[in-house]
């Protein structure tokens, strides 16, 4: 099975996506709006979740750090020529954003003498929430699941990762062993019975949170993390920010509340057709089941 998974990690299309091709339609009325999101395509827009970042005690440097990540993706895709990313924040009437992903794809073919890949959703909120993550061990288990993730982690030219945060970023996101169950407390309970043994846990910021979505491998007995972001409560809901894929973009979306963004998460990620037993996505805020 993980030679079926493999290629579909790459793939946005098939496994993280789920998206509607929808328009967009920055007029919609206010009752018709699904997602209000920002691709960080402007400077104020950008300063503007910087300032966000380190306000919530998120080390200045390391949000530095994440807006030149930013800007380093945005020049490289052009996505200033796509219609879907625009200055400011837009409202569109999906709950996805219809990203051309062949454009976007086409940016980072080895074709075009990129050897190396961008980063992707997990690598992404781990530089940002790495300082809050505590690990105590090393991974010692299949890494199979995370070979693009270790491959720009140690190719990319603007990888800042140390030995330790490579080991850190292995021993939370490899795989973890689970019971051919539909039943998503046991997951949950699989996941933090596994980090306790990995000596894995998170250090308290009260408006800022790490959320890893779980997907259920039932033929290889596994949980992976199939998508990643970081959580920021505003004083009008929160943030969420994400990078989409590995040639995708940034994005921050607004939401009421952790219904919202639960419910946007299931649309992308509640995908799974094959009727082999998996169980659906299982959202973890840090080291909990978010409610």
């Amino acid at each position: 099975m993980l030679k079926k998974i493999i290629p579909i990690l790459l793939s946005t299309t098939l496994l993280f996506t789920g998206c509607s091709n929808g328009n967009i339609n920055q007029n919609s009325e206010k009752e018709n709006i699904k997602l209000t999101y920002s691709n960080l395509i402007d400077d104020k827009t950008q300063n503007d979740i910087k300032n966000i970042l380190i306000e919530n005690k998120i080390d200045k440097k390391t949000s530095d750090y994440f807006i030149k990540l930013v800007r380093a993706y945005n020049e490289k895709s052009e996505i200033k020529n796509l219609y879907t990313s625009n200055n400011g924040f837009t409202s569109i009437n999906v709950q996805q954003v219809p990203y051309d992903e062949a454009e976007l794809n086409e940016k980072w073919d080895y074709k075009n003498n990129i050897n190396y890949m961008d980063f992707n959703c997990r690598i992404t909120a781990f530089t940002l929430f790495k300082d809050y993550i505590k690990s105590n061990s090393k991974f010692s288990g299949d890494d199979t699941t995370l070979i693009f993730d270790i491959d720009a982690i140690e190719n990319n030219p603007l990888s800042e990762f140390t030995k330790e945060d490579k080991d850190k970023f292995i021993n939370l996101y490899g795989a973890i062993k689970a019971e051919n169950t539909q039943d998503i407390q046991k997951h949950v309970d699989e996941i933090k019975k596994e980090w306790k043994n990995r000596k894995i846990s998170f250090i308290k910021n009260k408006n800022v949170s790490m959320i890893n979505v779980f997907l259920h491998d039932p033929e290889d007995e596994i949980l992976f993390v199939g998508h990643s972001g970081i959580s920021v409560k505003t004083k009008d809901g929160l943030l969420f920010i994400e990078k989409y894929g590995f040639s995708l973009p940034y994005q921050v979306s607004k939401f009421k509340d952790k219904a919202e963004l639960k419910e946007y998460l299931m649309d992308r990620l509640d995908v799974d057709t094959s009727g082999n037993g998996a169980a659906k996505p299982i959202i973890m805020e840090n080291d909990e089941l978010m409610n």
